[in-house]
């Protein structure tokens, strides 16, 4: 009968120790499926940010081509105040006259 008692508790012992493996073997997949999820999101967001940078490069080289062309228009418009000043009238300033002779209104 011992023997019996003894082996039941050893039968228990050892479905508790499957049933536990079964549970960390079932917590470990779906840890492995998270894994995988945060790794695709992490790629996926790293990608944004490298478009969101490429972008923004992109956008401020742009800006920068305008601020460089509006700092031309800029010295251009001073060079013909100068050289109007002078009694110099250019052709870009005939071109934005209301005139049709070129003249200043």
């Amino acid at each position: 009968m011992e023997n019996n008692a003894e082996l039941a508790r050893l039968e228990e012992f050892v479905d508790k120790l499957l049933n536990k493996y079964n549970q960390l073997k079932a917590d470990f997949h779906a840890l492995q499926a998270t894994l995988s999820e945060r790794e695709a999101e992490c790629a996926e967001l790293k990608n944004n940010i490298y478009n969101l940078t490429t972008e923004r490069t992109e956008v401020g080289n742009r800006v920068s081509g305008l601020l460089d062309r509006i700092g031309q228009w800029e010295s251009d418009q001073e060079t013909f105040l100068v050289e109007k000043s002078r009694g110099y009238e250019s052709i870009q300033g005939s071109l934005f006259s209301d005139s049709p002779d070129g003249k200043n209104i």
